[in-house]
């Protein structure tokens, strides 16, 4: 059997993906991932994803009738129909994944119903729809797509990102090579909303309150971010360093050699939760309930300041001081069983 599972975006819904992807990757199944060009390095390399096929629609939307467009279109489309599933499983419930889902040619196509799809459209393009309550996190929401398709539940929440743990990277490789044994910490204050992120000023208090119990406080940025984490740096009186640049993907083997990570809502958080890192996730307007990270080892601060009132930027309840507590129990606590 063949399964074309359509989730294209965002970074962190990505993760939370990759367990239902697992899910339906069972003996005789070959699993096929439709998924945007920046977050394929994410799926790709899963030893339970066996195709990806990268749709560039943000693209595509830019620049509808370019002869760029309709190459790729046709090229897309052209694979699709060579991998001929069997099964859609459209896992993102949006207008721009139920075209591919239309386009792909299936007996059996399954999806989120009218209540559940986050754009109501969406359900008009699937023929098996499962509604699940509202609040239910983005991991069970696609978990339950898969009890749809296999007809069974039990599936394992924690994403699998062990691909991306053992994929080498150079820049994060010889940087951990070139350290010194002391254990670090690795934060990740910023995200892609100002009301998601953590104040620069009580990063780099936490960077010193850290220090001096023993860990290297190293500030992980990404894109456009490294002139405000060498703030972050100056600002924490040199107990702080910069961590060496890494693509998103990188950033689940950048966590795993950490001994502690301190994150925003965003993508790299996810990551390193799942990659079993101790996880302290910092968060404001977004629902943890819904978004929260999924690991063995994680602790959730939740600044209601930021998710209420009208105007609120940064984490303005997350103290360096409330936020060292909460790592320094999370550190104390006994790893979960395997």
């Amino acid at each position: 059997m063949k399964i074309l599972l359509v989730r294209l975006s965002s970074f962190g819904d990505v993760v939370f993906t990759l367990p239902l992807a697992k899910a339906l990757h069972g003996d005789g199944t070959r699993l096929g991932w439709a998924v945007e060009g920046p977050l394929a390095e994410l799926v790709t390399g899963a030893p339970y994803v066996d195709d990806v096929f990268v749709a560039t629609t943000r693209a595509w939307r830019k620049r509808p009738l370019s002869a760029g467009t309709r190459g790729e279109l046709r090229e897309f489309l052209s694979n699709l129909r060579a991998f001929a599933p069997d099964v859609v499983v459209d896992a993102q419930g949006l207008l721009k994944s139920a075209w591919i889902t239309l386009a792909a040619r299936a007996r059996r196509k399954v999806g989120f119903g009218f209540g559940t799809a986050t754009e109501r459209v969406n359900a008009l393009v699937t023929r098996e729809r499962v509604e699940v309550p509202a609040g239910t996190h983005v991991v069970d929401r696609g978990l339950a797509l898969a009890e749809q398709v296999l007809g069974r539940g039990g599936f394992p929440r924690t994403p699998d990102v062990s691909h991306l743990v053992a994929r080498p990277s150079p820049e994060v490789d010889d940087w951990v090579a070139a350290r010194p044994a002391r254990p670090f910490a690795l934060l990740q204050p910023f995200s892609s909303q100002p009301a998601k992120e953590w104040e620069e000023k009580e990063a780099a208090a936490f960077c010193r309150t850290l220090a001096a119990r023993g860990f290297d406080p190293v500030v992980r940025w990404g894109p456009g971010e490294r002139d405000r984490a060498a703030r972050i740096v100056a600002s924490s009186g040199g107990t702080a360093s910069l961590a060496p640049p890494s693509p998103p993907a990188a950033s689940a083997r950048l966590a795993s050699h950490a001994a502690l990570f301190v994150g925003a809502d965003t993508g790299p958080t996810h990551l390193a939760a799942a990659a079993g890192t101790p996880t302290v996730a910092l968060y404001g307007p977004t629902d943890p309930v819904r978004f929260g990270p999924v690991g063995p080892r994680v602790r959730i601060l939740h600044d209601g300041s930021a998710a209420y009132n009208a105007g609120v930027t940064g984490l303005p309840g997350l103290t360096a001081n409330v936020v060292l507590e909460a790592s320094l129990a999370l550190l104390d606590e006994q790893p979960d069983a395997p």
